[in-house]
C-alpha cells in the first residue's frame, strides 16, 4: 500500500514554526507523510492525527512508530477535532495542518469505488461507517438534486443532462458499479456530441462527475468552514493554521473564510457604523496562495493543483 507524496513539505516546516514541546495537529492523517516530516524536523514535539479512514490509520501508525511515545492518532473526522480534543484533556494546540480531499491511495484503490478507471462497487466513502454511499445518491436522489451535486460540486456544464440520463437508466436497472456510471456518463455525452455538435471532454467530465459524488458522500464541504473555526478556536495565540487546497471549491471556501476572520468588521459596507462586533481573530500570513515550485512538479505532477494558505492567531489566552 502506498499514498500519495506529501507536497509542499518545505512550506509547511517553514510556516508552521515547530517549537520543541510544542503539540500540533495533522487534521488529516492520511499516509502519514506530513506528520513524519514535522516529528523529523524538530526534537520533542507531541502531535495527534486525525483521520476517518482505518486503511490510513493503520499505513500511518506503521510510518510513524519511532515516534510512538509523540503521536496519538485519533479515527475521527476533522469536524469532530475540537470535541475530541478536549475529551484528551486538551484546550489549546500550537498549530494545526489540514491538507483537503483524498489520496493518491484513496483514489486509485478500487475497492474505494473513486475512480472511473477501474470497475468497483460505487461506493466513495471514506469512513465506512457512513451509510451514505455513491450508490444511494445515485439511485435514490431525485434528478434536481443530482444536477446541483453535479453542477455545485463539479462544476459540470452538462449537469442537468447527465443527471437526466442517470434517471433514465435507473429506472431500467439499479446502478451499482463505477464502470456503469462511468459508460451512462459516455452515453450522455455522445448524445449530446451527436445531436448539438457539443464539444465535450470525456475524461474531465467523468472526473467532475466523480468528484462531486465524492464530495457529496463524504459532505467534504459542508463541515469544511466550521472545521477551520473550531482549529483557529483551538489554536494559542501566535500559533498558526496551514490548509492544503486541492481544488477551487476548496480553496475559495479557504481563501474566504480566512480574509472574514482576519478583518475586525464584516458588516456590509452600506451600514454607516459598524454593528456585527465582529472581531479578528487571525491575521492572513500568505497573502497569495503559496503554490509548489516547478522541481517539486517535476517530480511530483499531482503537485500541480496544490495550493497551501496560512494564518496566525491573534489575541490572548483568556
Amino acid at each position: 500500500m502506498t499514498y500519495h507524496v506529501p507536497v509542499l513539505v518545505d512550506e509547511v516546516l517553514a510556516h508552521m514554526q515547530l517549537k520543541s514541546g510544542g503539540l500540533y495537529v495533522d487534521a488529516t492523517l492520511g499516509g502519514g507523510g506530513h506528520s513524519y516530516a514535522m516529528l523529523s524536523k524538530q526534537a520533542n514535539i507531541r502531535l495527534i492525527g486525525f483521520d476517518q479512514d482505518q486503511d490510513a490509520i493503520n499505513f500511518a501508525s506503521e510510518r510513524l512508530s519511532e515516534f510512538q511515545n509523540q503521536v496519538t492518532i485519533i479515527k475521527a473526522n476533522f469536524k469532530n477535532m475540537r470535541t475530541r480534543l478536549a475529551l484528551e484533556k486538551i484546550n489549546y494546540i500550537d498549530g494545526a495542518l489540514f491538507d483537503i480531499g483524498v489520496s493518491n491511495y484513496q483514489i486509485t484503490n478500487p475497492a474505494k469505488g473513486f475512480t472511473f478507471m477501474e470497475d468497483a462497487d460505487l461506493d466513495m466513502r471514506m469512513d465506512k461507517d457512513n451509510p451514505l454511499t455513491a450508490e444511494k445518491i445515485v439511485n435514490e436522489y431525485p434528478e434536481n438534486q443530482l444536477k446541483e451535486i453535479f453542477f455545485n460540486y463539479g462544476e459540470e456544464n452538462y449537469s442537468a443532462h447527465i443527471a437526466k440520463t442517470i434517471i433514465y437508466h435507473r429506472n431500467e436497472k439499479r446502478i451499482s458499479r463505477t464502470g456503469e456510471l462511468s459508460d451512462i456518463i459516455e452515453k450522455s455525452l455522445a448524445y449530446l456530441q451527436g445531436k448539438h455538435k457539443a464539444e465535450v471532454n470525456y475524461i474531465k467530465t467523468k472526473a467532475r462527475i466523480f468528484q462531486a459524488l465524492r464530495i457529496a458522500v463524504n459532505d467534504e464541504l459542508g463541515i469544511l468552514e466550521q472545521s477551520l473555526l473550531d482549529a483557529i478556536y483551538t489554536l494559542r495565540p501566535g500559533s498558526r493554521l496551514l490548509v492544503i487546497s486541492w481544488h477551487s471549491l476548496e480553496d475559495r471556501i479557504v481563501k474566504n473564510l480566512f480574509q472574514r476572520e482576519s478583518t475586525d468588521c464584516i458588516c456590509d459596507k452600506s451600514v454607516p457604523q459598524c454593528v456585527c462586533k465582529h472581531t479578528a481573530l487571525v491575521k492572513i500570513i500568505s497573502k497569495k496562495a503559496i503554490t509548489p515550485k516547478e522541481d517539486e512538479i517535476s517530480v511530483n505532477s499531482n503537485a500541480r493543483s496544490a495550493k497551501l494558505r496560512v494564518v496566525e492567531k491573534l489575541g490572548r489566552l483568556k
